[in-house]
């Protein structure tokens, strides 16, 4: 079996926890690294009811969009309702991990999940939280070792800018060096000066990816010390953020969107603000994105959907010319299991050659009922 270790990385890959928010708390609530798993439970929530279905499945691991534990926690209490549930956790071995704002922000997260269930093209994000240089990477490769190097730094993700993969620069020339008495060098003579066939590499690499690019070329790269360089680049940058902003690829009715909405996400009833009748440029923040309502406007934003939207808010939104459409809190973020099932099962049968099993939620956590 895995352990809940492997699972939690193979979640760090889909939506890592350093894209969390400040006042986040994402990862590991409650468990241990080091137990194994077998079934895991995808929900939106923790509560009694979902960690009651964990024990009917046999999981010993429940991944939640929603922390758990979100304040400090003073004492753990057996009699208060927090309390029962992590004595239950931690009395019948199941872990519990949180991935939140970290995976609404993620590239090919709950954001990317749900606008791409619309006709859209030109995806955005719609309020940039982070900005990361990319870097430029250059180093030397002796002839008979440059592709198994190369392709080595390409497979963890250098080369990669956008909808590009595997962009590199490559020149051939020569090198030289002189080994000294202590060193045990890969090609050459000791004490002598050297020449060799070398190829010039250079490649782009994303911020996130920096360290294990570079951990890849010294353990891959066959001299003892080899020779590389790193520029961080002021044109390139890794920009992450909440919501997503796109067109339409096609321009649509207010009254036809708003019926083709309901439809994909699965939804009887809309607030809305109808302004624009024709839309199409369309924002959208999972959630509650009421904070986010002027920043749709000024990215040009037709129609803004999104939730937990107030009166005074809504307002907002009217004055401006914004056609506002609130889809509910849960009506958006219930799509986290069916995110979290397709992409960990891809990830798990990719690197894990264990048996594990996803299980998506079967239980309605959405406090709210509609007469």
């Amino acid at each position: 079996m895995a352990k809940v270790a492997e699972v939690v990385q193979l979640v760090g890959e889909l939506a890592p926890g350093r894209l969390a928010e400040d006042w986040d708390n994402v990862g590991l609530q409650v468990g241990d690294l080091n137990q194994e798993v077998e079934n895991v439970l995808l929900a939106l929530d923790f509560n009694n009811e979902i960690f009651t279905e964990a024990l009917d499945k046999n999981c010993q691991l429940i991944i939640t969009h929603h922390p758990f534990i979100f304040n400090g926690i003073k004492s753990v209490d057996a009699q208060s309702e927090s309390g029962k549930l992590i004595y239950g956790l931690i009395k019948n071995d199941i872990s519990l991990f949180s991935a939140h704002t970290n995976l609404d922000i993620a590239e090919g997260g709950l954001n990317d999940y749900l606008i791409r269930k619309l006709d859209v093209e030109n995806i955005s994000v719609l309020k940039t939280t982070s900005s990361l240089n990319y870097y430029k990477l250059v180093t030397f490769i002796p002839e008979g070792s440059f592709k198994n190097v190369r392709d080595a730094l390409y497979a963890e993700g250098a080369g990669k800018y956008k909808n590009y993969s595997h962009s590199g620069f490559y020149q051939q020339g020569n090198g030289n060096f002189r080994p000294l008495e202590n060193s045990d060098p890969y090609l050459g003579q000791k004490d002598s000066l050297n020449q060799v066939n070398e190829y010039r590499f250079e490649t782009i690499v994303a911020p996130e990816n920096l360290d294990k690019v570079v951990k890849t070329l010294l353990r891959e790269h066959p001299y003892e010390e080899p020779a590389w360089d790193l520029y961080q680049m002021e044109n390139l940058k890794n920009e992450k953020g909440i919501g997503r902003i796109a067109d339409l690829k096609e321009e649509i009715e207010l009254q036809t969107l708003i019926e083709k909405i309901k439809e994909v996400y699965s939804i009887d009833q809309l607030k809305v603000v109808e302004q624009k009748n024709k839309i199409k440029r369309i924002a959208l923040c999972s959630g509650s994105g009421a904070d986010f309502i002027k920043d749709a406007y000024y990215q040009g934003a037709d129609l803004y959907l999104t939730g937990d939207i107030k009166f005074h808010e809504a307002q907002t939104a009217e004055e401006l010319g914004l056609s506002l459409i609130d889809f509910g809190h849960y009506g958006s973020e219930k799509f986290v299991r069916d995110l979290l099932a397709a992409s960990l099962k891809t990830k798990a049968s990719a690197k894990l050659n264990k048996e594990l099993n996803f299980i998506k939620s079967e239980l309605n956590t959405n406090p709210w009922t509609y007469k």
